[in-house]
């Protein structure tokens, strides 16, 4: 009989550490490392600097969170990336989601990064061309089927320009179209493109489309229906941490930098900092918050793109864009 009771008390041992063992797996779940990946809207350059910063510094570890970033370009979509499961997450302009939504596509803002649009058109202070009625008899180089096109187009029929006197043609992405002489005008970011002009000594006049009353949502953090459904706590945890990343960007510019040239060392410094230091005024709302949007900001956009005939049928709007997230 004690040989019998010894073996059942180790039986019982084992069984209450197994138990212990199986309680402890369960109360580690919610520290599992959870592997994302986001589409950015562009190429590797300081217009994404919040997302660097929030992996350099450790937010994104600090949500349990893996996450790798992968650079757009001019033939990928974001929308196209996240919808078929490739990425969780992406960056577009805030009009391409509108018209996703409108053709059926389940995506949802979670988070507008630039809170006023960066886009305008450059031109050589030689060429005096000032105001957007001065692009009439010029030759211009437009973005088609982006945010870019939408403001561009807004601008001129805002301003009363006649768009037919306009010489349209597709913008290369090389700024020897303007400094060549080739065109008179080009689509830019503000932020961007006029910087590196200077760097090589050419100065350009801007018109700025914010300057006209024409301004809405840009960049824009999004994800899928579905993704908030499975998993809304690395929805939550990887909003929470993306905006840290660009509140610490603009607290610490040099070290932003540093994050940016870190991930394409082959990017100019003065650049890439002066991108940061011009993005801020267009990023922090009046607050100093981020991320957060308005329903009037998003009605508005949709009236611009229904009016400019770009958008058929009314959305929505409830169910485009989300806040709560960013709480």
């Amino acid at each position: 009989m004690k040989k019998i009771s010894i073996i059942l008390g180790g039986a019982a041992v084992i069984i209450l550490t197994l138990i212990g063992v199986f309680i402890l797996k369960s109360g580690n779940n919610s520290s599992k490392t959870s592997d994302v990946s986001v589409r950015l809207k562009w190429l590797d350059q300081a217009q994404f600097a919040g997302f660097y910063t929030a992996n350099s510094k450790g937010y994104y570890e600090a949500k349990n969170l893996k996450v790798k970033l992968d650079p757009g370009g001019p033939d990928i979509s974001p929308t196209q990336m996240v919808l078929s499961g490739t990425n969780d997450f992406g960056v577009i302009g805030a009009d391409q989601l509108v018209l996703a939504r409108e053709k059926g596509a389940p995506l949802v803002a979670l988070a507008v990064i630039y809170q006023k649009t960066p886009v305008a058109l450059a031109s050589l202070k030689e060429s005096n061309i000032t105001s957007p009625k001065d692009l009439e008899g010029k030759k211009t180089a437009i973005v088609y089927g982006k945010d870019e096109e939408v403001v561009y187009r807004a601008l001129l029929q805002k301003e009363n320009v006649n768009r037919s006197k306009i010489q349209e043609t597709p913008l290369t992405f090389d700024l020897g179209q303007l400094t060549s002489k080739k065109v008179d005008a080009i689509i830019v970011y503000e932020t961007n493109e006029p910087t590196l002009l200077a760097q090589q000594g050419v100065y350009v006049s801007l018109i700025k489309p914010r300057d006209y009353g024409i301004n809405y949502y840009a960049d824009t953090l999004f994800t899928t229906e579905k993704m908030i459904k499975e998993k809304p706590e690395v929805v939550k945890a990887f909003v929470a941490a993306t905006m840290s990343g660009w509140q610490s960007a603009f607290q610490d510019k040099n070290s932003a930098t540093n994050d940016v040239l870190a991930i394409n060392i082959t990017l100019n410094r003065e650049h890439q900092q002066q991108l940061i230091e011009l993005s801020e005024a267009l990023i922090k709302r009046a607050d100093g918050r981020i991320g957060y949007s308005d329903y009037s900001e998003w009605v508005k956009l949709q009236n611009i793109l229904i009016e400019q005939g770009i958008q058929k049928k009314r959305i929505d709007i409830d169910r485009l864009f989300t806040n709560k997230y960013l709480q």
